[in-house]
């Protein structure tokens, strides 16, 4: 069974069946009527910039074509809803490749709410940031309902080493995963998410 779905990825991916979507500066909460710019890529097998995607974004029940603003770079501007949370979802307008975030939480104006932890925020950043796509990780809790392709190692159950997680996902130095151009926070927070408490825990995906 493996073997067949190892196949069958490898078939998607000669005939360019896949990609991934990564969201830049993700925020961690919305300020009701307040306008947004939402910047994201569409990745061709995770990796090759995509200019012939026409993407759109969802959020809450608006629906927001997005404009090309650089290669594979793409932005889609629109008010926050009301209510305590938004969901926002990107159509990356190549097959069934679209990417879901976890619902963003909405305050009013003036209002500030608690901070995530960073490793909830960890966990809205693997989504996305596209990782998900790549890596199945059993440790998301109440994931939206994105593709998961196992192109990566699985992740989840197993605690890797901080250091090395956050080595990797800042110089991932291959051929297959792409370097997101991460910030230290958001390398910090994922890390936080994917690695033990403890920064010298063992335990490493070979990729």
């Amino acid at each position: 069974m493996l073997k067949l779905a190892a196949a069958l990825i490898a078939g998607l991916a000669t005939m360019g069946g896949w990609a991934v979507v990564t969201v830049k500066d993700v925020p961690e909460y919305f300020v009701a009527g307040q306008r947004y710019t939402l910047q994201f890529q569409v990745r061709q097998h995770g990796r090759n910039l995509m200019n012939n995607v026409e993407p759109r974004v969802v959020v809450g029940t608006a629906e927001i074509r997005a404009a090309r603003v650089g290669d594979g770079t793409y932005t889609a501007t629109f008010t926050a809803p009301q209510g305590d949370r938004a969901n926002v979802t990107i159509f990356s307008g190549w097959g069934a490749s679209n990417l879901s975030l976890y619902p963003i939480r909405v305050v009013a104006a003036g209002t500030q709410p608690v901070a995530l932890s960073a490793k909830q925020r960890g966990q809205e950043l693997f989504v996305a940031k596209g990782c998900n796509a790549c890596h199945v990780n059993s440790d998301l809790t109440d994931r939206p309902d994105n593709q998961s392709l196992t192109v990566g190692p699985a992740l989840g159950g197993r605690p890797l080493a901080r250091d090395y997680v956050l080595a990797k996902i800042k110089n991932p130095n291959s051929q297959i995963m792409p370097d997101l151009g991460l910030s230290d926070a958001e390398a910090k927070a994922i890390a936080a998410f994917v690695s033990a408490s403890a920064p010298g825990s063992a335990g490493r995906a070979s990729r």
